[in-house]
């Protein structure tokens, strides 16, 4: 009886909801908003009946697959009656879908019930985003998946309330489990075997995270996007968290999905839909390239440096007198009462204490042990007995990361050999070598995937070289500080000739190598050792070993070069032992092209002129 007068009451109170329903789902029918562009960028489908890339079931009302469906169910949603947490009802659960229907539908707008969504205003600080900005995180060789950098959205409120670290921001990262095998971590990610979502939280907890603990360079570049576009993006980030995706490393991940995002509002594509994998690093190419409502699309970029970064502009802007007082500290227990301290001026007493800060922060992310915060105790008992003052100011000299040389690589080249000429055709699929032009000043280190060289030599193509992966880094010493810098280390895999006497001496080989870097004025100076498990096809067994001594120096800001000798020892053969060298310069400073000159010698010797481009 009681649920008879319950249906009664609702029919009368709500007598032409079906009807209501049906005439606004013919209106869509009508004007095919099923196969609205945006609709399918709201839903995430290709086309109306192409299968969400989103696989988490609570995102859909009808269908996954079906964008008709979707629109019919979502229409019927919104038109229901608020009951129970108001959190759950369709106008909250899918503001973006609602706020673009009502735009195509003016009876529907009408015909909605006027519903608060307490949890989407406090997440969106009452809607009082006054701008979004795009995040971009430097690289991070301490995870596969970070080593090409990262990106993230921030919502900048406009309300006074909130300060820059309690901005709102959104990531996109796969669900990996605490302690994953590092393998099976790179295989699963490789393969889809990860889901992704979007998550949100605080600036400070990526300042914290990146800038603090991973020690990466944070870059923000805000947008110019109008009030409703901003408005646009906020609704559906907040649809989007805490959806799945299923996450591949190489082409649907956080660069994807992040440009995905914000072309729902640009309007232009951000991101290669052809190139089998995609790189933060070309979404804030492609951000300073276009131009929205007739003006860049970035109106401002930002550089919130890291810990390390900061360490090393506070000491190597400093003065002589305050660089010996920071070294003569480190080097003797923090004794402030000792006179490489005391007989500082107020102003640079402070300065030093601030250099400590930072190397002392710098120097917890390896090992934050008791010592260390002793130590940094003492050197806040003896900043607050020092006058209040601002911080100093410090002059970076990076590139934003837009201005870096592209990162994928065509080359061609002419090759000069001891038997006729060869012509090669090289690509590399990322990121940057020790020649590559507008990298940041001080940083000398590989980065590469995915190299292959092909040659045609006397009427014959064959396969020259492939590296699957090449990394180097020569982890200079900034500042000469305890902890700052430490072993240079280099890591290659690949497909790769032996020595040059022989055309077809290829065999695969894995190159692990440490030693050390110092840096010159303009370069550095390094010594390796590298081991080298190889096939052994060729006689050479299957163990060897490079010494190598070499240089990378700016002769000019237009023309680097590179320049290693070096001696190469079998260990399980009698095959000869041999001395080696090489020399390869880079002329042009252009983000797009440069022109190489080489030559090697290993046994044999090539001459190379190379010219390549970078997209």
């Amino acid at each position: 009886m009681k649920f008879l007068l319950f249906a009664v009451c609702y029919l009368l109170a709500f007598p032409a909801w079906p009807n209501v329903v049906e005439r606004l789902q013919q209106q869509a029918a009508l004007q095919d908003l099923a196969t609205a562009p945006y609709w399918l960028a709201l839903l995430h489908q290709e086309g109306v009946n192409t299968r969400s890339a989103i696989v988490d079931p609570d995102f859909f009302l009808a269908s996954a697959a079906d964008a008709g469906a979707e629109l019919n169910a979502t229409l019927a949603a919104l038109l229901l009656p608020v009951s129970g947490d108001v959190n759950a009802h369709a106008q909250c659960r899918f503001i973006a879908r609602s706020h673009w229907l009502q735009q195509q539908l003016p009876e529907l707008k009408h015909q909605l019930a006027t519903v608060s969504c307490p949890l989407f205003d406090d997440w969106s600080d009452q809607q009082q985003i006054g701008s979004v900005s795009a995040i971009f995180a430097s690289g991070y060789l301490g995870n596969p998946a970070s080593f090409y950098g990262h990106i993230l959205l921030k919502f900048n409120s406009a309300s006074d309330k909130r300060a820059l670290l309690q901005q709102q921001n959104i990531n996109f990262g796969a669900e990996v489990p605490t302690a994953e095998n590092p393998l099976l971590y790179i295989a699963k990610g490789l393969a889809g075997g990860y889901n992704a979502v979007f998550s949100y939280g605080d600036f400070y907890r990526n300042i914290h995270t990146y800038g603090e603990t991973e020690l990466r360079d944070q870059w923000e570049y805000q947008l110019a996007l109008t009030d409703a576009e901003v408005k646009q993006l906020l609704y559906h980030a907040w649809e989007l968290i805490g959806r799945d995706y299923v996450y591949y490393f190489l082409k649907e991940n956080c660069a994807f999905r992040m440009a995905e995002l914000l072309e729902l509002v640009v309007g232009q594509p951000l991101i290669s839909r052809r190139k089998p994998y995609a790189m933060p690093i070309s979404v804030f190419h492609r951000l300073a390239e276009v131009e929205h409502h007739g003006q860049p699309l970035v109106s401002k970029i930002t550089q919130h440096p890291s810990r390390q970064k900061r360490l090393h502009a506070g000491y190597q802007q400093s003065s002589p007198d305050v660089q010996n007082a920071v070294a003569w500290l480190v080097a003797n227990n923090y004794q402030l009462a000792g006179a490489a301290f005391q007989q500082l001026t107020v102003a640079e007493r402070i300065q030093v204490l601030e250099i400590l800060f930072d190397y002392i922060e710098f120097l917890k992310v390896e090992a934050d042990t008791p010592e260390l915060t002793k130590i940094k105790n003492l050197l806040l008992q003896a900043r607050l007995q020092l006058p209040a003052a601002k911080p100093t100011s410090l002059t970076l000299n990076d590139n934003a990361p837009h201005r870096n040389t592209y990162p994928s690589l065509i080359q061609v080249a002419i090759t000069d050999t001891e038997n006729s000429v060869a012509y090669d055709l090289r690509f590399r699929a990322t990121y940057y070598d020790l020649l590559t032009a507008n990298r940041d000043p001080g940083v000398f280190s590989a980065l590469a995937m995915f190299d292959v060289q092909v040659r045609l030599q006397q009427g014959r193509l064959a396969l020259q070289r492939f590296e699957l992966l090449n990394i180097e880094n020569m982890n200079l010493s900034h500042t000469g500080l305890v902890g700052d810098g430490g072993l240079a280390w280099k890591i290659n895999l690949g497909y790769l000739p032996e020595d040059l006497v022989c055309a077809d001496c290829q065999q695969l080989q894995l190159t692990a190598g440490a030693g050390k870097a110092v840096p010159l004025s303009s370069g550095i100076l390094y010594l390796m050792q590298d081991a080298r498990l190889h096939q052994d096809k060729f006689q050479t067994g299957w163990l060897s070993a490079d010494s190598r001594l070499g240089t990378v120096f700016d002769v000019q800001p237009y023309w680097r070069l590179h320049a290693e000798i070096g001696y190469r020892s079998y260990l399980n053969t009698e095959r000869d032992n041999f001395f080696w060298y090489r020399l390869q310069q880079r002329f042009g400073t252009s983000q797009r092209w440069d022109l190489r000159l080489g030559i090697v010698r290993q046994r044999a010797t090539e001459v190379s002129l190379a010219f390549s481009y970078y997209f």
